[in-house]
């Protein structure tokens, strides 16, 4: 199967909008698997958006437009994608993981996204350190 990050942004929405009508009812487990592995098929970039300037971070369909993700952009793809089907106690932080990488991670409901391919049940928030949270109010705003 074709990578749709690689192809023009009207299938990127489309495959966006398709995979939340998919998960529309989905057992909150099962969404979170599939919206992590939409969203760790994108190409990462080592710098597009920076945690100081969350206000100026694209909206939606701005992110899907520019295409260019970085560890906060795929993060903030996932935000989207949960507020959207109505999910809004998220957390977007900054931490070390087990290793001592820096990772940008999502916690909805005890799960962990935006860390490894198919961990979003493996792994638990125990296994971070350093953990800094984002202040993501203005992202909400940015929906309307």
């Amino acid at each position: 199967m074709t990578n749709v990050f690689i192809l023009d942004y009207e299938v990127r929405l489309r495959n966006w909008a398709a995979l939340r009508n998919k998960i529309i009812d989905a057992e909150p487990k099962e969404k979170y698997i599939e919206i992590d592995n939409f969203w760790q098929g994108v190409p990462l970039s080592n710098h597009y958006l920076h945690p100081d300037f969350i206000k100026d971070w694209p909206n939606p369909w701005q992110l899907l437009s520019d295409n260019n993700y970085c560890y906060y952009a795929r993060a903030l793809g996932i935000f989207y994608t949960l507020v959207l089907l109505g999910i809004t106690d998220i957390q977007i932080a900054e931490a070390k993981d087990d290793n001592s990488n820096d990772v940008v991670i999502v916690i909805v409901d005890g799960y962990i996204l935006n860390y490894w391919p198919n961990s979003v049940t493996s792994v638990s928030i125990e296994n971070f350190s350093n953990l800094q949270y984002l202040n993501i109010e203005v992202l909400y705003t940015k929906i309307n």
